[in-house]
Protein backbone atom coordinates (compact mmCIF):
# COMPACT_ATOMS: atom_id res chain seq x y z
CA UNK A 1 0.00 0.00 0.00
CA UNK A 2 1.12 3.36 -1.26
CA UNK A 3 1.26 6.05 1.57
CA UNK A 4 1.83 9.88 1.31
CA UNK A 5 4.55 10.99 4.28
CA UNK A 6 4.59 14.63 5.75
CA UNK A 7 8.10 14.70 7.15
CA UNK A 8 8.38 17.91 9.11
CA UNK A 9 11.67 19.53 10.11
CA UNK A 10 14.62 18.96 8.27
CA UNK A 11 17.93 18.33 10.06
CA UNK A 12 20.11 15.30 10.12
CA UNK A 13 17.74 11.95 10.18
CA UNK A 14 14.83 13.52 7.90
CA UNK A 15 18.24 14.10 5.02
CA UNK A 16 18.81 10.22 5.48
CA UNK A 17 14.56 9.39 5.65
CA UNK A 18 13.19 11.51 3.23
CA UNK A 19 15.75 9.80 0.43
CA UNK A 20 14.57 6.60 1.72
CA UNK A 21 11.53 6.97 1.70
CA UNK A 22 11.15 7.88 -1.90
CA UNK A 23 13.49 5.29 -2.77
CA UNK A 24 10.89 3.02 -1.42
CA UNK A 25 8.32 4.25 -3.62
CA UNK A 26 6.72 6.32 -0.79
CA UNK A 27 5.03 9.76 -1.90
CA UNK A 28 7.00 12.72 0.40
CA UNK A 29 5.88 16.49 1.31
CA UNK A 30 8.86 18.40 3.37
CA UNK A 31 7.19 20.56 5.84
CA UNK A 32 9.55 23.25 7.52
CA UNK A 33 8.89 26.40 9.39
CA UNK A 34 10.63 28.33 6.43
CA UNK A 35 10.20 26.37 3.45
CA UNK A 36 12.64 26.44 0.20
CA UNK A 37 11.44 25.54 -2.87
CA UNK A 38 9.21 22.70 -2.96
CA UNK A 39 8.27 22.50 0.80
CA UNK A 40 5.60 23.51 2.33
CA UNK A 41 4.48 25.10 6.00
CA UNK A 42 4.42 22.25 8.43
CA UNK A 43 0.16 22.31 9.06
CA UNK A 44 -0.06 22.31 5.13
CA UNK A 45 2.48 19.06 4.72
CA UNK A 46 0.76 17.11 7.31
CA UNK A 47 -2.55 17.46 5.96
CA UNK A 48 -1.85 16.21 2.48
CA UNK A 49 -0.13 13.13 4.64
CA UNK A 50 -1.40 9.63 5.82
CA UNK A 51 1.75 9.20 7.84
CA UNK A 52 3.65 12.18 9.43
CA UNK A 53 7.03 12.49 10.82
CA UNK A 54 8.43 14.77 13.24
CA UNK A 55 11.74 15.13 12.74
CA UNK A 56 12.23 18.30 14.99
CA UNK A 57 14.37 18.23 17.93
CA UNK A 58 13.10 16.01 20.87
CA UNK A 59 11.83 19.29 23.07
CA UNK A 60 10.17 20.75 19.81
CA UNK A 61 8.12 17.40 19.35
CA UNK A 62 5.28 18.03 21.78
CA UNK A 63 4.82 21.46 20.93
CA UNK A 64 4.89 20.52 17.38
CA UNK A 65 2.67 18.29 17.69
CA UNK A 66 0.01 19.85 19.24
CA UNK A 67 0.71 22.86 16.41
CA UNK A 68 -0.92 20.18 14.28
CA UNK A 69 -4.91 19.31 13.09
CA UNK A 70 -4.95 15.82 13.38
CA UNK A 71 -7.17 13.75 10.82
CA UNK A 72 -8.50 10.23 12.78
CA UNK A 73 -6.98 8.42 10.02
CA UNK A 74 -3.13 9.78 10.30
CA UNK A 75 -0.28 7.76 12.47
CA UNK A 76 2.23 10.57 13.93
CA UNK A 77 5.82 9.25 14.19
CA UNK A 78 8.84 10.77 15.52
CA UNK A 79 12.32 9.18 15.67
CA UNK A 80 13.60 9.94 19.15
CA UNK A 81 15.00 7.11 20.98
CA UNK A 82 14.68 8.95 24.52
CA UNK A 83 11.40 11.06 24.23
CA UNK A 84 7.96 8.74 24.39
CA UNK A 85 5.17 8.49 22.47
CA UNK A 86 3.21 10.57 24.71
CA UNK A 87 4.71 13.44 23.51
CA UNK A 88 2.64 12.65 20.33
CA UNK A 89 -0.71 12.01 22.42
CA UNK A 90 -2.76 15.12 20.31
CA UNK A 91 -2.55 12.56 17.63
CA UNK A 92 -5.20 9.85 16.68
CA UNK A 93 -2.34 7.10 16.77
CA UNK A 94 1.36 7.17 17.62
CA UNK A 95 4.41 5.29 16.90
CA UNK A 96 8.20 5.51 17.18
CA UNK A 97 10.57 4.50 14.45
CA UNK A 98 14.32 5.24 16.28
CA UNK A 99 17.48 4.62 13.89
CA UNK A 100 20.34 3.03 16.21
CA UNK A 101 22.95 4.74 14.19
CA UNK A 102 24.80 8.14 14.00
CA UNK A 103 23.84 10.06 11.15
CA UNK A 104 27.11 11.62 10.97
CA UNK A 105 28.48 12.77 6.89
CA UNK A 106 26.28 11.16 4.20
CA UNK A 107 25.89 8.10 6.32
CA UNK A 108 22.66 6.74 5.35
CA UNK A 109 20.26 4.62 6.99
CA UNK A 110 20.79 0.57 5.76
CA UNK A 111 21.98 -2.16 7.14
CA UNK A 112 21.37 -0.85 11.17
CA UNK A 113 19.05 -1.74 13.69
CA UNK A 114 15.33 0.57 13.88
CA UNK A 115 13.37 0.39 17.28
CA UNK A 116 9.86 0.16 16.56
CA UNK A 117 7.36 1.07 18.76
CA UNK A 118 3.83 0.96 17.41
CA UNK A 119 0.60 -0.50 18.38
CA UNK A 120 -0.31 -4.11 16.46
CA UNK A 121 -2.58 -2.31 13.93
CA UNK A 122 0.66 -0.68 12.03
CA UNK A 123 3.54 -2.37 13.56
CA UNK A 124 3.69 -5.00 10.37
CA UNK A 125 3.33 -1.73 8.26
CA UNK A 126 6.57 -0.07 10.06
CA UNK A 127 8.53 -3.44 10.09
CA UNK A 128 8.00 -3.72 6.37
CA UNK A 129 9.06 0.00 5.76
CA UNK A 130 12.03 -0.70 7.45
CA UNK A 131 12.83 -3.65 5.77
CA UNK A 132 12.49 -1.63 2.47
CA UNK A 133 14.60 0.55 3.83
CA UNK A 134 17.79 -2.57 4.04
CA UNK A 135 16.99 -1.72 8.33
CA UNK A 136 16.66 -4.44 10.91
CA UNK A 137 13.55 -4.27 12.94
CA UNK A 138 13.61 -3.69 16.88
CA UNK A 139 10.35 -4.10 18.27
CA UNK A 140 10.22 -2.49 21.51
CA UNK A 141 7.38 -2.88 24.16
CA UNK A 142 4.33 -0.93 23.31
CA UNK A 143 3.46 0.75 25.62
CA UNK A 144 7.22 1.61 26.17
CA UNK A 145 7.19 4.04 29.87
CA UNK A 146 9.14 7.14 29.97
CA UNK A 147 11.70 5.16 32.40
CA UNK A 148 12.25 2.64 29.50
CA UNK A 149 12.55 5.24 26.73
CA UNK A 150 15.29 6.55 28.86
CA UNK A 151 17.18 3.51 30.00
CA UNK A 152 17.00 2.06 26.16
CA UNK A 153 18.62 5.65 25.21
CA UNK A 154 20.84 5.51 27.72
CA UNK A 155 22.15 2.35 26.78
CA UNK A 156 22.26 3.50 23.15
CA UNK A 157 24.64 6.26 23.86
CA UNK A 158 26.67 4.28 26.28
CA UNK A 159 27.76 2.20 23.45
CA UNK A 160 28.35 5.28 20.95
CA UNK A 161 29.39 8.75 23.21
CA UNK A 162 30.38 6.45 25.95
CA UNK A 163 33.05 4.92 23.79
CA UNK A 164 34.77 8.33 23.11
CA UNK A 165 35.25 9.17 26.82
CA UNK A 166 36.96 5.71 27.71
CA UNK A 167 39.26 6.78 24.48
CA UNK A 168 39.61 10.38 25.29
CA UNK A 169 41.49 8.80 28.96
CA UNK A 170 43.56 6.65 26.38
CA UNK A 171 44.61 9.03 24.95
CA UNK A 172 45.36 11.03 27.74
CA UNK A 173 47.20 8.43 29.41
CA UNK A 174 49.02 8.03 25.73
CA UNK A 175 50.15 11.29 25.88
CA UNK A 176 51.61 11.25 29.62
CA UNK A 177 53.86 8.45 28.36
CA UNK A 178 55.42 10.56 26.08
CA UNK A 179 54.18 9.56 23.27
CA UNK A 180 52.85 12.36 20.24
CA UNK A 181 49.21 12.75 21.46
CA UNK A 182 47.91 12.73 17.30
CA UNK A 183 49.03 9.43 16.81
CA UNK A 184 46.57 7.64 20.04
CA UNK A 185 43.52 7.77 18.61
CA UNK A 186 44.84 6.17 15.09
CA UNK A 187 46.97 3.56 16.89
CA UNK A 188 44.06 2.99 19.42
CA UNK A 189 41.30 2.87 17.28
CA UNK A 190 41.79 -1.13 15.50
CA UNK A 191 42.10 -2.44 19.29
CA UNK A 192 38.26 -1.07 19.14
CA UNK A 193 37.08 -2.21 16.55
CA UNK A 194 38.68 -5.71 17.49
CA UNK A 195 36.94 -5.64 20.80
CA UNK A 196 33.71 -5.41 19.34
CA UNK A 197 34.43 -8.08 16.19
CA UNK A 198 35.27 -10.39 18.94
CA UNK A 199 32.38 -9.63 21.06
CA UNK A 200 29.87 -10.13 18.34
CA UNK A 201 31.71 -13.17 17.70
CA UNK A 202 32.08 -14.68 20.81
CA UNK A 203 29.80 -12.34 23.49
CA UNK A 204 30.76 -9.70 25.67
CA UNK A 205 32.36 -11.96 28.23
CA UNK A 206 34.58 -13.97 25.49
CA UNK A 207 35.96 -10.97 24.37
CA UNK A 208 37.31 -9.87 27.66
CA UNK A 209 41.14 -9.32 27.51
CA UNK A 210 44.20 -8.01 29.22
CA UNK A 211 45.25 -7.62 32.51
CA UNK A 212 41.86 -8.40 34.05
CA UNK A 213 41.21 -11.41 31.96
CA UNK A 214 44.23 -13.15 32.91
CA UNK A 215 44.14 -12.45 36.67
CA UNK A 216 47.15 -10.21 36.55
CA UNK A 217 47.14 -7.70 39.39
CA UNK A 218 50.54 -6.83 38.80
CA UNK A 219 50.02 -4.82 35.29
CA UNK A 220 47.05 -4.11 36.69
CA UNK A 221 48.58 -2.28 39.98
CA UNK A 222 50.91 -1.29 37.26
CA UNK A 223 48.21 0.69 35.58
CA UNK A 224 46.97 2.40 38.23
CA UNK A 225 50.25 3.64 39.26
CA UNK A 226 50.63 5.29 35.84
CA UNK A 227 47.69 7.12 36.42
CA UNK A 228 48.52 8.15 39.38
CA UNK A 229 52.11 9.51 37.82
CA UNK A 230 50.09 11.57 35.53
CA UNK A 231 47.63 13.08 37.87
CA UNK A 232 44.47 11.24 36.19
CA UNK A 233 41.82 10.54 38.23
CA UNK A 234 41.66 6.37 38.61
CA UNK A 235 37.81 6.19 39.08
CA UNK A 236 37.06 5.44 35.55
CA UNK A 237 39.91 2.42 35.02
CA UNK A 238 37.98 1.33 38.47
CA UNK A 239 34.63 1.39 37.52
CA UNK A 240 35.50 -0.49 34.28
CA UNK A 241 37.71 -2.66 35.97
CA UNK A 242 35.06 -3.74 38.57
CA UNK A 243 32.51 -4.31 35.02
CA UNK A 244 35.25 -6.37 33.04
CA UNK A 245 35.72 -8.73 36.09
CA UNK A 246 32.12 -9.59 36.31
CA UNK A 247 32.55 -10.42 33.03
CA UNK A 248 35.32 -12.00 32.85
CA UNK A 249 33.63 -14.25 35.81
CA UNK A 250 31.41 -15.71 33.74
CA UNK A 251 34.17 -17.46 31.64
CA UNK A 252 35.85 -19.53 34.18
CA UNK A 253 38.87 -18.68 33.85
CA UNK A 254 39.69 -17.39 36.85
CA UNK A 255 39.53 -19.28 39.95
CA UNK A 256 38.64 -17.82 43.57
CA UNK A 257 41.89 -16.68 44.99
CA UNK A 258 42.57 -13.98 41.36
CA UNK A 259 39.46 -13.06 41.99
CA UNK A 260 39.70 -12.05 45.70
CA UNK A 261 43.33 -10.14 44.74
CA UNK A 262 41.38 -8.37 41.61
CA UNK A 263 38.41 -7.14 43.53
CA UNK A 264 41.01 -5.87 46.54
CA UNK A 265 43.00 -3.79 43.90
CA UNK A 266 39.83 -2.65 42.01
CA UNK A 267 37.75 -1.26 45.30
CA UNK A 268 36.97 2.12 45.43
CA UNK A 269 39.40 4.39 47.89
Amino acid sequence: MKRRHAVIGLGRLARALIPALRQAGEEVVVGRRSPGPGELMPAEAAQQADWVWLTVPDDQIAATAAALSWRADQLALHCSGATPLSALAPAPVAAGFHPLTLLAGDAGLAGVHVGIEADAAHRPALQALAQAFGLVPLVLPSPMSAQARAGYHAAANLAASGVLAVLAEAEALWDSAGLTRSDALPALAPLTRGALDTALARGLAGAVSGPIARGDTGVLARHLGALAAAGLADDLLLALGRRQLALAQHTGRLDAAQITALQALLASP
